[in-house]
C-alpha cells in the first residue's frame, strides 16, 4: 500500500532493492527537512509515509559480462547497446556545459560513424563505443564506463528491457505490482522512467504525480519504434508529470522533453533544469539532493 513508489535505473548488478530504497529514502529526507518539510521528512524516515521500491535490476543478471571481451547477448540487442552509446555521446556533444566536453563527443562521433561498419561483425561497434564512451569527461568522471564489462552490461540492461519481451513484462509488472489507490506519486530514474512509463499507460486508478529524472525518453535509441505506446503521450490516469535533468548527465537527451509531445499537452509540465555533482551527474541521490526535485513530492503526500 505505498503512497511513493520509486523506480530504480541502471546500476550494479549486486545492488539490492533494501539497499536502492534505503538510499533513495535518506536522501528524500535529508533534502525535504533541508527546505522547510520536516513534517514529510519525519513521516518518510519513520514509515509514517509508506515507500516501496519497483526492483527488477534481477531480471538482468543473465546479460551480465564475464570479462570485458564477453558480450553476452544476441545481434540484435548488440545493436540496441550500440545505438544506446551513440545517442549518449550524442548527448554529450549537443547538452554538456563545458564546451570542450562538447568538442571532444563531436569528434570522436564523426570518427565512429565514419569509420564503423557491418563489416566488423555485431559485436565490435558496442566494445568500440564502450571504450570511446569511457574516454568522455561526463563519462569517465561518473565511473560507467570504468572497465568494459561495466558499460557493457549497463547499455546491456537498456537493450534487454527493449528486446527481451520477458524482461520488459516482468519490469513493468514490477511497477504495477506496488502501485495502488493509495499512491500518491511514482519517481523514477534512468531506465526507470522508461519502465514506469510503459507501465503507467496501463494504469487504471488515478495518480496525482508522476516524477521522472535523468530520463532517456528522448533518445533516438529508446523512442525510435520501441517505446510503447507511440507516439510519446502522458499516461490517461497521470494527473501532473514533472521532469527533472541536468545538462551534463549524458543519459538525458532533451532538455525540454516536452517539445516531444503533442502540442496539446498539458501534463507533462516543462523540464526542471538543475545542477549535480561533476563527479557523477546522472546518480539518482544527486537528483534527490534538489529542492525542484522534491517539492512536487511534498505537495502531495
Amino acid at each position: 500500500m505505498a503512497e511513493v513508489v520509486l523506480v530504480h535505473g541502471i546500476g550494479p548488478q549486486g545492488q539490492t532493492e533494501e539497499e536502492l530504497r534505503t538510499d533513495w529514502t535518506a536522501a528524500l529526507v535529508r533534502t525535504l527537512r533541508a527546505h522547510g518539510h520536516g513534517g514529510h521528512a519525519d513521516r518518510l524516515e519513520t514509515g509514517g509515509t509508506s515507500v516501496a521500491m519497483a526492483y527488477y535490476r534481477d531480471l538482468f543478471a543473465r546479460y551480465a559480462p564475464k570479462d570485458d571481451l564477453d558480450v553476452p547477448f544476441p545481434e540484435e540487442m548488440a545493436l540496441v547497446a550500440e545505438m544506446t552509446g551513440e545517442d549518449i555521446m550524442d548527448n554529450i556533444s549537443r547538452n554538456a556545459s563545458d564546451p570542450a566536453d562538447r568538442d571532444e563527443a563531436a569528434r570522436e562521433l564523426d570518427w565512429l560513424r565514419a569509420e564503423v561498419g557491418p563489416e566488423q561483425g555485431p559485436f565490435e561497434p558496442v566494445r568500440l563505443v564502450i571504450s570511446m564512451m569511457g574516454r568522455l569527461g561526463p563519462v569517465s568522471r561518473s565511473g560507467f564506463a570504468t572497465l568494459s564489462r561495466f558499460g557493457i552490461f549497463y547499455l546491456g540492461q537498456v537493450a534487454a528491457y527493449l528486446d527481451d519481451e520477458t524482461v520488459r513484462e516482468r519490469a513493468i509488472e514490477s511497477v504495477l505490482s506496488q502501485v495502488t489507490p493509495d499512491t500518491k506519486a511514482v519517481v523514477a530514474h534512468s531506465l526507470g522512467t522508461v519502465v514506469a512509463y510503459e507501465a503507467l499507460h496501463r494504469l487504471d486508478q488515478p495518480l496525482p504525480l508522476l516524477l521522472t529524472f535523468g530520463s532517456p525518453l528522448g533518445m533516438r535509441s529508446i523512442i525510435h519504434k520501441r517505446l510503447r505506446p507511440l507516439p510519446l503521450r502522458s499516461p490517461d490516469q497521470v494527473k501532473r508529470w514533472v521532469n527533472v535533468a541536468d545538462r551534463d548527465d549524458f543519459i538525458v537527451s532533451a532538455l525540454k522533453l516536452k517539445k516531444l509531445f503533442p502540442e496539446t499537452e498539458d501534463v507533462l509540465e516543462p523540464t526542471v533544469l538543475v545542477k549535480n555533482s561533476n563527479i557523477d551527474p546522472h546518480a539518482a541521490t544527486q537528483y534527490l539532493g534538489h529542492r525542484e526535485t522534491v517539492e512536487p513530492l511534498a505537495g502531495v503526500l
